[in-house]
Formats: C-alpha cells, structure tokens, sequence
C-alpha cells in the first residue's frame, strides 16, 4: 500500500489481493487516516486483482466511519473480479466514485 496526499485528499493505492491475510493493515491505515482529519480519502483498486469478504468488511468500515466524522470514503479503479464483487453486493452505490469526484493513482 503506497498513500499520497494532493489538492485536500489522501489517496491509498493497493495491490494484490486484499483478504483476510491483508485486511487488518489496510483497516488500520484508512481508520488512522480519517482520525488524523483526511477529509476525502480515495481507495485506487487498479492494482488489486481480488477482494474477499474480509476486504469488502474493510471498505464498508471505512466508508461509515468517513461518513460518521464528515468525511467522504471513496473507491476508483475496480475491474474485473473486483469491480465483479462490488456490484454483484451493490456497494458499487455507495463506494465507486464518479468520474468528476477524482481518479486513480495515475490521476492524481
């Protein structure tokens, strides 16, 4: 996991798979990153190519405890089984951003 920071957000990129064997570390840093203040946190899944349910439990996390200090949790670059899985669960609606809101790593 590589995070950078630019024009008032903080974006996480991830590779590999995120599972039971990589979920706490990831969970650890997007917590501590909304309790140091990050108000717009971007997840970049392009170099992720799967995510268990101990992944999807991670994002979910995330995302309601952004929203709990008015903060906005977002995920971009999805595809495949990832992209897959989060719209197979609908958390497609909640966690993908749209094009306007940001980008990927490559992006930013």
């Amino acid at each position: 996991m590589h995070t950078t920071r630019q024009d008032g957000r903080a974006l996480i990129a991830a590779r590999g798979s995120i599972d039971l064997h990589s979920s706490d570390d990831l969970r650890e840093r997007l917590t501590s990153l909304v309790d140091a203040g990050e108000e717009h946190i971007i997840m970049d899944l392009t170099a992720v190519d799967f995510c268990d349910s101990s992944g999807l439990n991670v994002l979910v996390r995330a995302y309601k405890h952004a929203r709990a200090h008015d903060a906005t949790f977002t995920v971009t670059g999805a595809y495949g089984r990832v992209d897959n899985v989060l719209r197979t669960t609908g958390l497609d609606r909640f966690l993908i951003q749209g094009p306007a809101a940001g980008g990927t790593a490559a992006e930013v």
